[in-house]
């Protein structure tokens, strides 16, 4: 047990490269800068979101081809667009 034997270190090995209050200051331009690096915008409180959910798209596909708005070949183009948009955006 070694470090039994070794005595406390009550004082730093190296000085302070600058002064606590400049060095404060300097800390919080690194951290402001970084900061800046990671903003991203925040959603709306409320907002819809701007994509379309699939599932609600399709059925509204599903209503539209049996309400005989569309036939069977524009459902399936549209279908194929909404999953691929939505595949896309992932």
């Amino acid at each position: 047990m070694l470090f039994l034997y070794r005595p406390r270190q009550t004082w730093m090995p190296y000085r302070a490269l600058r002064p606590p209050t400049q060095q404060q200051r300097y800390n919080r331009q690194l951290q402001d800068q970084f900061d800046a690096t990671r903003r991203v915008p925040a959603p709306m409180v409320g907002a819809p979101d701007p994509r379309p959910d699939t599932v609600t798209a399709l059925k509204e596909l599903a209503e539209l081809r049996a309400s005989g708005m569309i036939d069977d070949a524009e459902f399936a183009v549209a279908k194929a667009k909404v999953l691929d948009t939505d595949s896309a955006a992932e």
